[in-house]
């Protein structure tokens, strides 16, 4: 399987653009396919893109290589002229709001962590090449509780 495809399984509008390995991380460059998108505030729909910016968001490491998808996300115009914002952010289903690991990512850690303590989860974590704090894995767990 291509990396291109399995950068899909996240999400079919993610294009890869580029992929460099420096330092034992595989970066992976992105954007996203312009499309119609419904402002996360009122709920009307746009396709007039007003900027970009960049998110780096950590996923599953690939062998022994860490990876980083550097997505140029677009923010849209919103065209309701009663809605309160003016721009929005595209949304990215594979991320929750604002952070910085993907949420597979998120559930590998809350599955070790779960089995295990934390300063072992840490331990076993950092052999499979993610580097996480075990209070970040208790963060993790605590927030997936929630949930549900």
């Amino acid at each position: 399987m291509e990396l291109d495809e399995l950068i899909k399984e996240l999400d079919k509008k993610l294009i890869v653009i580029k992929k460099e390995i420096i330092n034992e991380i595989i970066y992976i460059y992105c954007d996203t396919e312009k499309q119609k998108t419904k402002c996360k505030y009122c709920g009307q729909e746009s396709e007039n893109v007003h900027s970009t910016y960049t998110r780096t968001i950590s996923d599953l490491p690939i062998q022994s290589y860490k990876v980083k998808l550097i997505i140029n996300v677009k923010k849209y115009f919103c065209k309701n002229a009663k809605c309160q914002h003016t721009t929005f952010a595209e949304p990215l289903e594979f991320i929750e709001g604002n952070a910085i690991r993907t949420k597979r990512l998120d559930n590998y850690i809350n599955g070790i962590g779960l089995k295990t303590s934390s300063k072992e989860a840490e331990k076993q974590l950092k052999n499979t090449h993610v580097n996480i704090s075990n209070n970040t894995i208790l963060r993790i767990i605590k927030k997936n509780e929630n949930r549900n």
